[in-house]
């Protein structure tokens, strides 16, 4: 059974691709992004429906509860380099805050 680690993040709502960067940076995943020959991505589903979640532009309700898994990528295409190219960073401000095991948010 995985445990569930608080994400705190402001809102009641918040988009896939900012509870990812908020994972990546809680969990210290970008500490060695100097090496970007080891792409990886955050692969995400509710810990209640299994329900995957991929589309990154989508909005979770705050106290949602995910399981993440680090997931390879292709150079270029993992989280690190879309975090990097500023990827999602759409106006409006990150929401939400909820549980995370590996995480729920």
């Amino acid at each position: 059974e995985p445990s569930f680690v608080p994400l705190p993040l402001p809102g009641t709502s918040a988009r896939l691709f900012d509870i990812k960067r908020a994972i990546v940076r809680a969990k210290k995943l970008d500490a060695s992004s100097s090496n970007t020959s080891l792409e990886f991505d955050l692969a995400i589903q509710n810990a209640s429906t299994n329900e995957v979640y991929d589309d990154e532009s989508m909005i979770l309700p705050r106290g949602t509860r995910v399981v993440v898994r680090r997931v390879a990528a292709e150079r270029g295409r993992g989280i690190l380099s879309r975090m990097a190219a500023g990827a999602g960073a759409a106006a409006g401000p990150m929401a939400p805050g909820g549980a995370m095991p590996g995480g729920g948010y």
